[in-house]
């Protein structure tokens, strides 16, 4: 039997409540059932909760939310590289990379968490419908991949609905570019995506559009429009911006330099941003506990695949600028958010901001704090050989052409 604790006006310790005598996590169901997943075969391995909770548990966050953003990021990479016309590397590495390590989703890829898992499924959803409208896929495979990228807008919503306006613009932009079939190829996927989240709704809540927040009660996760409401979020969401994701503004910024062949992915992304603020400046919270904008997640991929619009750059001078820029502004982002990464992203004096005090925390921990540790680095060696060897073969064959 496992003991609940209660707060005193009686709901469960964390984010949790009680329904009909059992206690459910005030989340979406997706989280959940990714982490489920790799569990079990880590339960074949011998690996348990009881016996090797932290061995397991790095194990679980390391294929779900660290797995996700290292999808993330190369759906990145590939979409810059489409909107590049893959002539060079530069700038499809710095988006990726700089998204990957400069961003607030480094700092959450330590931790199994539902909207880190959710912005992955997005991101490559997103790349997908691209390869679709850029016609990029073999007809043989069109409705595959639109299925493809249905399931994963579905699973975006079912891990969690932080995204869910962002979702439904990716979707209108499948069903926009699509032919009927291909359309619907997609809306079977979004169906088969979902439908966890419609099934365990209904089990759990007997009704399969009554969700977690609101079987829970949690009003502050609910749409309310209130002006005064929304400038304080705006104003939060400028300066945790520029205090933790400064490289945003630039990305930002560099969408104005895509040629007008890219309007139209110019435009969605736009789009993209701007349902994310809608849903976020019209919500009572602000995520609680976080380090940096945790709910800006989902909209910091497509912030960073703004950062190729540079490659346009026509002066020289202009290009250099923009190169110092970055790299100047990417240092500092990814030494801010590799504290976060590596002190822990859940600071709850959101008042306070949370670099300095990481960086303190940081002087009293060791290998022990990081069970990966030993056997990440091997990993890592071994990347940075293989990324070195791609670049130098992608080099010797551009050349040849």
């Amino acid at each position: 039997k496992i003991k609940v604790y209660y707060y005193e006006d009686g709901r469960p310790f964390g984010d949790t409540f009680m329904y009909n005598g059992r206690q459910y996590a005030a989340k979406q169901p997706g989280q959940f059932m990714a982490g489920a997943v790799v569990y079990f075969f880590l339960r074949l391995l011998g690996l348990s909760y009881l016996n090797n909770y932290t061995l397991t548990s790095a194990l679980v966050t390391l294929f779900t939310s660290s797995l996700a953003i290292a999808a993330a990021a190369l759906a990145v990479f590939r979409i810059t590289r489409l909107l590049t016309g893959g002539e060079s590397l530069l700038w499809p590495l710095a988006s990726a990379i700089l998204y990957a390590f400069g961003t607030t989703a480094f700092a959450y890829s330590g931790f199994a968490y539902h909207d880190t898992l959710a912005s992955g499924y997005l991101v490559v959803a997103f790349y997908l419908v691209m390869l679709l409208a850029r016609k990029q896929v073999n007809q043989r495979h069109v409705m595959l991949v639109a299925a493809a990228a249905g399931v994963l807008l579905g699973l975006t919503v079912t891990t969690s609905m932080l995204p869910f306006f962002m979702a439904c613009v990716v979707a209108v932009y499948l069903v926009w570019i699509s032919r009927r079939k291909v359309a619907l190829a997609a809306v079977a996927g979004g169906l088969v995506g979902v439908a966890p989240l419609l099934f365990f709704n209904a089990k759990a809540f007997g009704n399969p559009l009554l969700n977690s927040y609101s079987a829970g009660g949690y009003p502050e996760s609910f749409l309310s429009l209130n002006l005064h409401n929304s400038i304080q979020k705006t104003w939060l969401y400028i300066s945790e911006l520029t205090l933790y994701d400064p490289i945003v503004w630039l990305g930002i910024l560099a969408l104005a330099f895509y040629p007008r062949a890219f309007r139209r992915e110019v435009v969605v992304i736009l789009g993209l941003f701007l349902a994310q603020m809608f849903q976020i400046l019209n919500i009572e919270s602000h995520g609680g506990c976080h380090y940096g904008p945790r709910f800006l997640l989902p909209a910091l991929p497509f912030a960073a695949i703004g950062l190729a619009g540079f490659h346009y750059l026509q002066s020289k001078s202009a290009s250099w600028v923009a190169l110092i820029a970055v790299g100047s502004v990417g240092v500092a982002s990814v030494a801010i958010n590799g504290v976060g990464a590596l002190s822990g992203a859940m600071y709850c004096d959101v008042q306070v901001y949370a670099f300095w005090r990481g960086l303190a925390s940081l002087q009293g921990e060791g290998l022990k704090d990081f069970p990966l540790a030993k056997w990440l680095v091997v990993l890592v060696i071994f990347s940075l050989l293989l990324f070195v060897y791609s670049i130098q073969r992608y080099t010797r064959e551009h050349q040849r052409r």
